[in-house]
């Protein structure tokens, strides 16, 4: 008889965009390895985008779905928070909600388990975060209904931040918090081994094996038909998936590339910038002002599995963070495209080193224009000499999802027989 575990994820499909991406191939993994998947999540009042592709392939694979209503008709508004909302609102609701806004869900969420518990004879729950509230309605889920869960950390909590606050959280509560869920845990996941061991020296009553390393990966039927061979391009495509907004190295990235056209003409003619996916109504004033518009490709947002193709016809994918232990999930679907990777992140972190490893990293570790400029004008010489880096052979064959999902199989079930 299958056995059958809960997930508990606030945003999951039709909702598109990366961060639902990782919640969504491990459920469709799981459920291809035997297990009963369901997952309970929220209707948000705004979809970004809507991915019909990513919905239709868990629903082809036998996952349940169970999403709390909405107030109100959900809609879709691929336009990014104003001023207001990002200075004043969520920093407020970050003070009001604790640990986050999206506890609002929380009293839904449970009645919503409890007829899922009826339904289902679950025997474990595996709560995904962000946002952090998901880990606190899994506790007291458990609690209710006697049941083991597994917390599965895609960012960390006080060394990352919540969906209100852009800050790094050190606060007295959120680390008492923090405590308590991963004293009550049956096993904690986290994406990599610097994110692994900061855990373990922050919570020195924690083991090495409570935690495990279980990277996002990516899912291989993704690739059926997709051209990953090497091709000659007229121009150099350095690509951003994913959505395109002020925060991070991006802004930095092309006001560096503006200093690079302005002050060697000639190579604008040899370089596109490709933005697809959701570009933040700012970002495209910054682009329009620093006057490379006829340099950056805006296609707009595309669904999942038809991005594979179009970062096929890239050169070089690009990505950035500012955290030590965080991975962008999209990392991972570039390596398995098995492209040059270039990346702008703290220098030792999660991301540099893993990048690193692959053998087809570019890294830059300043964000400074000069520094920038020099980066593209690099890769630029190594495009047209034809010697942009090249993957290791096999390494990609290494972070696909279905390396991952006996891993998560096992930490399910002895997370049942020791509960």
């Amino acid at each position: 008889m299958k056995k059958t575990v809960l997930i508990i994820s606030y945003s999951f499909p039709p909702m598109g965009l990366s961060g639902v991406v990782r919640t969504s191939k491990m459920a469709k993994a799981l459920s291809k390895n035997g297990w009963n998947v369901v997952v309970l999540s929220a209707t948000p009042k705004v979809y970004l985008t809507y991915d019909e592709t990513l919905l239709q392939e868990l629903i082809d694979a036998g996952v349940h779905i169970y999403s709390t209503p909405s107030k109100t008709p959900p809609k879709q508004d691929s336009s990014s928070p104003g001023w207001f909302e990002r200075t004043i609102m969520r920093p407020m609701l970050g003070q009001v909600y604790f640990p986050d806004s999206a506890i609002r869900w929380k009293r839904m969420a449970i009645a919503a388990a409890d007829g899922i518990m009826n339904e289902y004879d679950v025997s474990v729950i595996l709560s995904v975060s962000p946002p952090l509230s998901n880990f606190v309605i899994a506790d007291t889920i458990a609690e209710r209904h006697q049941i083991p869960f597994i917390l599965d950390y895609q960012d960390g909590w006080t060394k990352g931040i919540t969906i209100d606050q852009p800050q790094k959280l050190r606060s007295s509560a959120h680390m008492k918090l923090e405590h308590h869920l991963l004293n009550r845990a049956a096993r904690i996941f986290v994406p990599s081994r610097i994110a692994k061991e900061q855990m373990i020296k922050d919570y020195r009553f924690l083991e090495h094996e409570d935690v495990m390393i279980i990277p996002a990966g990516y899912d291989r039927d993704d690739l059926v038909g997709i051209n990953q061979s090497s091709h000659v391009t007229a121009k150099l495509v350095i690509m951003h998936t994913g959505k395109a907004d002020l925060s991070g190295q991006l802004p930095a990235f092309l006001q560096g590339f503006a200093e690079v056209i302005r002050t060697s003409p000639e190579l604008q003619k040899d370089i596109i910038i490709s933005l697809p996916g959701i570009v933040d109504g700012a970002l495209t004033t910054l682009i329009d002002k620093l006057g490379i518009r006829d340099s950056v490709h805006q296609p707009g947002y595309i669904a999942h599995r038809a991005l594979f193709e179009a970062m096929s016809k890239a050169d070089i994918l690009f990505a950035d963070t500012g955290s030590m232990y965080q991975i962008p999930r999209k990392i991972y679907e570039y390596i398995a495209m098995q492209k040059p990777i270039a990346i702008m992140a703290p220098e030792h972190s999660a991301l540099s080193r893993l990048i690193q490893e692959s053998g087809a990293g570019l890294l830059l570790h300043d964000s400074g224009n000069a520094s920038v400029g020099s980066f593209i004008r690099s890769m630029h010489a190594s495009w047209k000499s034809g010697k942009l880096p090249k993957q290791k052979p096999g390494f990609a064959d290494d972070y696909a999802m279905d390396n991952f999902v006996e891993g998560i199989s096992i930490a399910l079930t002895k997370a049942i027989r020791i509960s």
